[in-house]
């Protein structure tokens, strides 16, 4: 998904963090074409026309292909590409990457390797800055110009058991990993899948995403069996990332992540009924935060989230599906999410919209709402009591209230109307226990929040 260096203006109300998304409804109309297989998919992706494309793990054509003189029938994993709308784009299914050049034509799942024919699993698919599509297969990388389907680049990935979906930063580097992480890097490539450098070397785990920020100083990534993800960080583009990593989100066990394309938030899929995450967090749900904010050792408080809708198991068993998919419409208003091992009467693709109002910026300049604010509470930390001034630029219903790190509603302090004008509320928490609370202004379809602390 196309990343813009964003400033988050506007946040939403908190939901409960054990609870399913508030914000988001599913909508059931996306359905594969028949014929389709959305078997075990391994990533979903919008491309720069708002194309969707899914990628299957395990192959799901067929194909004849011409290898040294004779015909063979293979086995391939297509990549299903759908127009926004839902409809079958005429591209798909796309079965091999061709060459505007005298390049070989590669089967997507089997490619020919000199004098054999070489299996390779779907793992990963990712829209790079341009909306073009990198396509993770074992150990190779494609790149694919996303109106054509035609290949741009390709490298092979060297010492790695297989590779994780790929992630880029604001220039269009590309950052992958290994998914058996024990010892080997995380490498970036440029835009033309060349010039590998090595940024860190993992420890352990098994690993299927990561993910850069626009600036390419800060790498999220986490193995889905050590239940933590690892915040690797540099000062700037010049100096190194730093060997030990800041610990957080811990409990999760990550297998997918994505960043909003408008807040800028930082999306993040808690783990499944396979490799359950710990408290507070809840399986197959995908969450939302503010990264620059993720701190060693802190949970944080999620702003937003999506939960898979469970199916039922045709065989008995329970849907065990592991979130390892998840990209955004332009305007953000639309998820695609996808599973691995879901239920057998699933389809593993599931799509969720939103008529939440997201404000943002680029190049940290504010647009907001003509004289529409709210300032930080003072004094803060407070005990026990605070004051929030807030400003309203148009007459209207105003709304003042006060949450609990869980998304709990504890105090309602406005709900009325009000003028344009400037307005201070003192707030009481003698009732209240220590602790972070979000306080959040909604006036006229626009919602600000802000972040307080009681110590007693």
């Amino acid at each position: 998904m196309k990343i813009n260096r964003l400033l988050i203006l506007l946040s939403f109300v908190l939901v409960p963090m054990l609870a399913t998304a508030q914000n988001w409804t599913q909508d059931t109309t996306f359905v594969p074409a028949e014929g389709d297989i959305f078997s075990d998919v391994h990533g979903v992706a919008v491309d720069g026309e708002g194309k969707i494309w899914v990628q299957p793990y395990y192959a799901t054509e067929t194909i004849i292909a011409t290898r040294n003189g004779a015909l063979d029938t293979l086995s391939t994993r297509a990549i299903y590409i759908y127009n926004a709308d839902g409809t079958p784009n005429e591209m798909s299914p796309l079965l091999e990457i061709e060459w505007s050049d005298d390049t070989p034509t590669d089967t997507l799942g089997v490619v020919w390797l000199e004098d054999h024919y070489e299996g390779f699993s779907g793992r990963g698919i990712e829209a790079d800055q341009n909306g073009d599509i990198i396509i993770s297969s074992w150990t190779r990388l494609y790149k694919v110009d996303h109106t054509t389907g035609m290949g741009m680049a390709k490298a092979d990935v060297p010492d790695m058991c297989a590779i994780t979906e790929t992630t880029t930063d604001a220039a269009n580097n590309i950052y992958v990993a290994s998914v058996c992480a024990a010892d080997t890097p995380i490498l970036k490539y440029d835009s033309n899948l060349e010039n590998p450098e090595t940024l860190i070397t993992l420890t352990g785990s098994f690993s299927r995403d990561l993910q850069v920020a626009p600036d390419g100083n800060t790498i999220f990534w986490s193995g889905y069996t050590n239940g933590a993800v690892f915040k690797y960080t540099k000062p700037d583009e010049f100096s190194g990332f730093n060997a030990t990593p800041d610990t957080v989100l811990r409990g999760m066990r990550v297998e997918s992540y994505d960043i909003h394309p408008v807040t800028g938030y930082l999306w993040v899929g808690s783990g499944s009924l396979n490799d359950v995450p710990a408290a507070p967090w809840t399986p197959q749900t995908w969450y939302a935060f503010d990264w620059t904010t993720l701190e060693d050792g802190v949970t944080p408080t999620p702003l937003d989230s999506i939960h898979w809708v469970p199916g039922a198991d045709v065989s008995g068993g329970f849907d065990q599906a592991r979130p390892r998919g998840l990209d955004f419409s332009a305007d953000g208003k639309t998820a695609y999410v996808s599973a691995f091992a879901a239920a057998e009467t699933d389809v593993d693709v599931q799509v969720f919209t939103t008529e939440q109002v997201f404000t943002s910026v680029e190049d940290e300049t504010a647009e907001l709402p003509s004289g529409f604010k709210l300032d930080q509470n003072y004094p803060n930390p407070f005990n026990p009591t605070t004051n929030i001034n807030y400003t309203v630029g148009k007459s209207g219903f105003v709304t003042l209230k006060v949450y609990d790190i869980t998304g709990r509603e504890v105090a309602t302090l406005v709900n009325a109307t009000r003028s344009a004008g400037d307005y201070t509320v003192t707030f009481n928490a003698s009732g209240l226990s220590s602790g972070l609370y979000i306080y959040s202004l909604e006036s006229n379809g626009v919602r600000l929040t802000n972040k307080m602390t009681l110590l007693k």
